[in-house]
């Protein structure tokens, strides 16, 4: 009677391929080292008789293949997008170095008080317009001083209001439009805050501009006189 013979064990104590540290942790994610160690102990430890499908074999490194290019392609677009960041932010920096001593206008509510306080703001009215009313506003929130601009338009609408900050102690407020319409009830139009830069901030958020005690994000620019 022919003696059966007993498939030999895989374990990586009887193969000799013991965890090197180019094996993946447990629960980690298996590189293409790993994965040429795992399948050469598949294939020596495989049963002589009943060895691996050749086609199985075949399908797994086209599998490993595609993942290898996946994870390459992933690594490289990483790297696009840090270098795409990095140029941004010097494109950003050149700009703002520029912009020392123009004048430009932001989005912004931040205003000035005192002797050299904002003089002028501005405010993009809708289709239809309405009544507007300017309020100068403290730091809790509470109406510093009013003033009725009237009826405006639409389009662009430029509010005086150095009669109203030079009245203030020097500092930062904010500067809050009220426009009623009708039906529509009241609104507040974003205001355009006009100033002279005199500084550049570099900071961890990206890039401010100053104009006195006022700081600006280079973003909220609208225009550059």
């Amino acid at each position: 009677m022919t003696a059966s013979i007993a498939a030999p064990a895989a374990s990586a104590a009887t193969s000799g391929y013991l965890p090197t540290s180019g094996t993946a942790a447990l629960g980690g994610a298996m590189g293409k080292d790993a994965f040429m160690r795992l399948l050469i102990t598949q294939m020596t430890n495989q049963n002589p008789l009943n060895p691996q499908d050749g086609t199985q074999m075949a399908s797994q490194l086209a599998q490993f293949s595609a993942l290898e290019q996946m994870t390459n392609m992933n690594a490289t677009l990483r790297d696009q997008a840090a270098a795409n960041a990095a140029l941004a932010g010097a494109v950003n920096n050149a700009s703002a170095m520029t912009l020392l001593g123009r004048e430009v206008t932001v989005a912004s509510d931040q205003i000035a008080g005192g002797a050299t306080g904002t003089t002028s703001v501005a405010a993009e009215i809708g289709t239809g317009g309405g009544n507007l009313t300017v309020r100068i506003v403290d730091a809790n929130g509470a109406t510093l001083t009013t003033k009725l601009v009237g009826r405006v338009g639409s389009g662009r609408t430029d509010v005086a209001i150095g009669d109203l900050t030079s009245k203030l102690p020097a500092g930062t407020y904010q500067v809050v439009f009220d426009l009623a319409a009708g039906t529509a009830g009241v609104t507040h139009p974003t205001p355009l805050v006009t100033a002279t830069v005199d500084g550049v901030r570099f900071g961890p958020n990206g890039v401010d501009i100053t104009s006195g005690s006022l700081s600006f994000p280079i973003g909220s620019i609208v225009s550059v006189r």
